[in-house]
């Protein structure tokens, strides 16, 4: 019956000769569409057939573009600072709701007549669309659905009016209660234009739009919607009212070139390129950064979040250890080579980074684990002759360190090294970046979504093609991937092999303490033997470490946390969870109490993704001509920051490295199974 319809209307567009195409939409299928190429000889039907390109997420571009247009003509918002409300949560409402948390937005809330359709990671989930407050709504619905009752009584404080639904308004009137309200809408014709603007290409070009990366359609999409919508409210004055008389001034002609023949340009006009591209903004990316611009090589930096070392990462947070002392030497020496290039760093800047507050290594004798031991700190101090003290027992302890009365009575020994403080962390990759100057571009809510490594379109020299979500191009010679947990992904994106890492949930939290009695507790790291889920390693903060937290007269805060996984080790960040475990924070919160009972209450905690190697040693090599690779920190990389940069760009340069870099190669035997 389907069938027969189709070639009903098969007939009909041979009938036109052309002056009519048409293409899929409600409650038609591909099926539908191949009956219908069939039936036409396979003219007149664009549909998006034998392409990637998903003509749903290409209107949900430009529902993104008109948004963004509108507030840009309006300039009187950012959308950091702005509440949706995403009514219709299907195919490409809920493309619109994602994309909207992925580039910022306040607050996204999510509205569908099946409420499990709302549940979208990072969105609200209400249950009535039109007696909830926003500032912009975009309805993704079926149309009609803003009648005269809605409009009138939509609450105040709404500015916009963006979405994807044809024909919202379920009459003038209702349509006129908004402009009157000032609402600025921009019309379907614009918002809801991105499935025919992809058929423009298809029509144009039917090579490249089968062959495309999507994400480049969908930022032209955008792009253009972005330009229309701004213009639009440009020629109405930025007034509501005046929207449908000043929408004539944007509408193209129907002589001219098809829009689809600007698409090939806006790939050129959309592709950067650079010395080296480095792929992610932690700790890794922008030590990299830093030392290839110290040599004068140029980079671009892409991070997905919204900032460097950002909350997802293990280098977010206000504080690192530094320290020499290690019970493997050669750790010692990189430290005292990795102070060196931070006090570059600092100098550059003229931020201060480190602060020196001194370490204490403590507990029993656990034999050696992923952050040394007591007593093999003690022998490489003592073998290299950097000052430290010793304690013999937990008495000894105590007495040093009255904050920590758990000692008392412990067959404990511990070693201190003054030398050592911490590293504040966020800060420091913010200045790595900051020292690398003009010679690093950072692009931030950036993420690759294909990365080609032999690519010969650009030349020999620019054989790295990376394209981004956002649809720009990015050429380059080098390639630097610094993704953590995430560098196996990037490495398949490539078609490299991957590494064998490991993942590990890794919990810490904040705890409230009287100023006076924070001034006691020292920076330290308490080993104790393995128990069930108890790894048996924790570690504490001092509260001059925890400079983010707001504070009163009264109270500080400890940065407390384990150095052991919270479950098994896992090898993708697919089902990681940053709440972390329940059990884990028990037993640190059981830890505080015994070690320092003067600590009060957990405020808050964390879970961060570690990434890991068999042997704990970090992954600085290259796996393929062109492409280098850092990852495998094992929680230990922080304090070598810059050092690691500089190891880095020798990989990437070809130059001389500062340490031995066989320790960190790929072919080790610490990395075999």
């Amino acid at each position: 019956e389907r069938e027969s319809l189709m070639n009903d209307v098969g007939r009909a567009l041979e009938a036109l000769d052309g002056s009519m195409y048409t293409g899929c939409d409600l409650n038609t299928s591909d099926n539908d569409m191949d009956h219908l190429a069939k039936a036409t000889n396979e003219k007149y039907i664009l549909a998006g057939r034998h392409s990637r390109v998903d003509t749903n997420h290409a209107t949900a571009s430009s529902v993104i573009g008109g948004i963004l247009g509108s507030i840009d003509a309006l300039g009187k918002d950012k959308i950091k600072d702005l509440t949706f409300t995403v009514q219709g949560c299907g195919k490409v409402g809920s493309i619109v709701a994602k994309e909207l948390v992925r580039i910022g937005a306040k607050c996204v809330q999510t509205c569908d007549l099946y409420p499990e359709s709302a549940n979208i990671p990072g969105c609200v989930p209400i249950q009535d669309w039109a007696t909830t407050q926003c500032d912009f709504l975009c309805p993704c619905a079926n149309s009609l659905a803003i009648t005269e009752e809605v409009a009138e009584n939509f609450p105040s404080g709404l500015s916009y009016c963006v979405g994807a639904a044809n024909s919202p308004f379920a009459n003038e009137e209702a349509k006129s209660i908004f402009e009157e309200r000032s609402v600025m809408h921009i019309p379907e014709s614009i918002s809801s234009a991105g499935a025919i603007l992809a058929d423009s290409v298809e029509w144009f070009d039917i090579d490249l739009y089968q062959t495309v990366e999507p994400t480049l359609m969908y930022g032209w999409i955008r792009d253009i919607s972005r330009l229309k919508a701004s213009a639009l409210a440009v020629h109405a004055d930025k007034d509501a009212t005046k929207v449908g008389t000043a929408l004539y001034n944007v509408i193209p002609s129907r002589s001219g070139e098809p829009v689809g023949k600007t698409f090939p340009e806006w790939i050129k006009e959309n592709t950067k390129s650079t010395d080296t591209l480095i792929i992610g903004g932690g700790l890794g990316g922008t030590s990299t950064a830093f030392a290839l611009g110290q040599r004068g090589i140029n980079s671009i930096i892409v991070e997905q979040e919204n900032d460097v070392a950002p909350a997802s990462s293990s280098s977010n947070g206000d504080s690192r250890m530094y320290r020499q002392m290690y019970s493997n030497e050669f750790f010692s020496k990189m430290q005292s080579q990795a102070l060196k290039r931070w006090n570059d760093v600092e100098e550059i800047t003229g931020k201060k980074l480190l602060q020196e507050n001194g370490l204490l290594f403590y507990g029993e004798d656990t034999g050696e684990t992923v952050e040394g031991s007591v007593l093999g700190a003690k022998e490489t101090m003592e073998k290299l002759g950097l000052p430290h003290t010793f304690y013999a027992s937990g008495d000894e302890i105590a007495d040093a360190f009255p904050a920590l009365i758990g000692c008392r009575g412990k067959a404990y020994s511990g070693v201190k090294e003054d030398t050592a403080g911490h590293i504040r962390a966020s800060k420091a990759c913010k200045a790595m970046i900051e020292a690398a100057g003009s010679d690093c571009d950072l692009k931030l809510n950036t993420k690759v979504v294909e990365l080609c490594i032999n690519d010969t379109t650009y030349g020999q020299d620019y054989s790295i093609k990376a394209i981004t979500k956002d649809g720009e191009t990015i050429i380059a010679k080098n390639s630097v991937l610094a993704c953590g947990p995430w560098t196996n992904c990037a490495l398949d994106m490539a078609g490299l092999p991957k590494i064998n890492l490991d993942i590990w949930m890794v919990q810490w939290a904040h705890y409230e303490v009287d100023s006076e009695a924070a001034s006691a507790i020292p920076q330290s790291f308490h080993f104790r033997k393995e128990n069930g889920i108890d790894g048996g390693l924790y570690y504490v903060f001092p509260s001059s470490a925890t400079e983010s937290l707001n504070k009163d007269s009264k109270k500080s805060y400890v940065k407390v946390g384990v150095d052991f996984p919270t479950g098994a080790a896992l090898n993708s960040m697919d089902s990681f969870d940053y709440k972390g475990s329940d059990e884990v924070l028990r037993l640190m919160d059981g830890w505080v109490k015994e070690h320092m009972p003067q600590v009060g209450e957990r405020i808050d905690s964390f879970c961060s993704p570690y990434t890991m190697t068999k042997d704990s040693y970090f992954i600085m090599d290259k796996v393929a001509p062109n492409v280098a690779v850092f990852s495998g920190g094992s929680g230990r990389a922080f304090k070598f920051g810059p050092l690691l940069g500089d190891c880095m760009a020798s990989l990437v340069t070809g130059g001389d490295a500062p340490v031995d870099m066989e320790k960190f190669s790929l072919n080790r035997d610490g990395l075999k199974e």
